[in-house]
Order: C-alpha cells, then sequence, then structure tokens
C-alpha cells in the first residue's frame, strides 16, 4: 500500500483532505469553460515564463499566481483520480458480489418457506409471514408470465379502460 496522500489504484485508504472539493449543480457544470488538449503545456508556459518575460509582456504576477493554484490543484485531483476511480470500482464490483450471494440465498429460503408450506397442514401460517420476500422471489417470474401473455395479444389484467360502460 502507498501513502494514502499518494494513493495508487487497489489502495483502500485515500486522504484527499487537502483537496478543496466543489459541490455544483448540472446546471453550473454546463456553464463552465473545460480545458482543451494542450492545456498542460499552455499553463507550465506560463508557470515558467521568468520576471522579465512576464513584465515586457504587461502582465501581473499575480495573474500568474492566480493560475499556480488552481492548476496545483488540478495535478493534485489528476494523481489520486485513478485511486478513487479504481476503489469506486471496486466497491461497485463487491456490492455485485454480495447482492448476488443475498440473491441465492433469498432464493432457497423462498424455496424452502414453499416446500415447508406444501407439508404444513396450513400453509397460509407459514407463507403469510414471508409475503414480501415470497413476492419479491416471484417477481421476474411474474414479470415474464406477463410478458407471454402480452406477446400473444392477451392483456394480463383488465385496466379499466377494458370494463363496459
Amino acid at each position: 500500500m502507498s501513502d494514502p496522500k499518494h494513493p495508487k489504484p487497489n489502495d483502500q485508504v485515500l486522504d484527499l483532505s487537502d483537496i478543496a472539493l466543489s459541490d455544483i449543480t448540472p446546471a453550473h457544470v454546463s456553464r463552465l469553460i473545460k480545458l482543451r488538449d494542450g492545456y498542460e503545456l499552455a499553463v507550465d508556459n506560463v508557470l515558467s515564463a521568468g520576471p522579465a518575460v512576464i513584465k515586457r509582456a504587461g502582465l501581473h504576477p499575480d495573474e500568474i499566481q492566480a493560475i499556480a493554484e488552481p492548476w496545483a490543484a488540478v495535478q493534485r485531483i489528476d494523481e489520486v483520480v485513478p485511486a478513487v476511480e479504481k476503489l469506486l470500482e471496486l466497491l461497485k464490483e463487491t456490492r455485485l458480489v454480495h447482492g448476488h450471494t443475498i440473491s441465492v440465498k433469498l432464493g432457497e429460503l423462498a424455496n424452502q418457506i414453499r416446500r415447508r408450506a406444501d407439508h404444513a397442514p396450513s400453509a397460509v401460517d407459514v407463507l403469510a409471514p414471508f409475503e414480501p420476500l415470497l413476492t419479491y422471489q416471484s417477481g421476474p417470474a411474474l414479470k415474464a408470465a406477463a410478458t407471454k401473455e402480452k406477446a400473444r395479444g392477451k392483456p394480463s389484467a383488465p385496466s379499466d379502460s377494458d370494463t363496459p360502460t
């Protein structure tokens, strides 16, 4: 593992506390001028210009400094983005793996409950407490059945517009 201040992809500890983050609206994003290819050379050109060249061009050193600070932030962000993207990818994949485990277990539990209900004197007493689980588990099958009915041209359930007045 590398230094949390300078994370590498696959690191799970990232310290980005030195970056002042901005939270803006999508409308604001659309109004921002975006950097184009070649901006690195342009910024380097301005920041590496000597005092005599800056003076000859009629620029004030504060104007140059106004680029230096956001440039350092952009470079820092560019440094950590690969690690942040990889961490996000790992989190999403880990969630998928855990979701798969949960889904498999829910299916097993639903099947076990249905089998128990088949042999119980009162199936309702076994099934009723698990209605949300059983509804969730049968969702794809119900959707597939509705799709097949629709493909055959038969409505799956009468709607209000189908009722004669």
